[in-house]
């Protein structure tokens, strides 16, 4: 199992964001994910690899949900996402 740096891990991916978010609203199975996000398998996949070797997201039989230290990450992370999206549209 290799580890990122979670800030790495947490920024440095659109999706991952985008799939951080969707998760703290409610478990998901692969399908959801693609359908909620717009994207596939061969995108997503390794998005939650990531996300799960840093022990953020747990999978139980074909769903997808924060972990503990997900959960309490996400509810932090929210805001500053937030705020830097406000900001991009700002300067646009």
């Amino acid at each position: 199992m290799m580890r990122s740096p979670l800030i790495t891990v947490l920024l440095s991916s659109e999706k991952r964001t985008e799939l951080l978010l969707l998760l703290k609203e409610k478990p998901c199975t692969i399908e959801e994910i693609n359908n909620e996000l717009g994207t596939n398998s061969v995108a997503i996949l390794p998005q939650l690899k990531k996300l799960k070797e840093n022990g953020l997201v747990i999978q139980e039989d074909r769903v997808y949900d924060l972990s503990l230290l997900g959960r309490i990450i996400v509810r932090k992370m929210e805001s500053l996402v937030k705020a830097f999206r406000q900001l991009e549209e700002d300067y646009d």
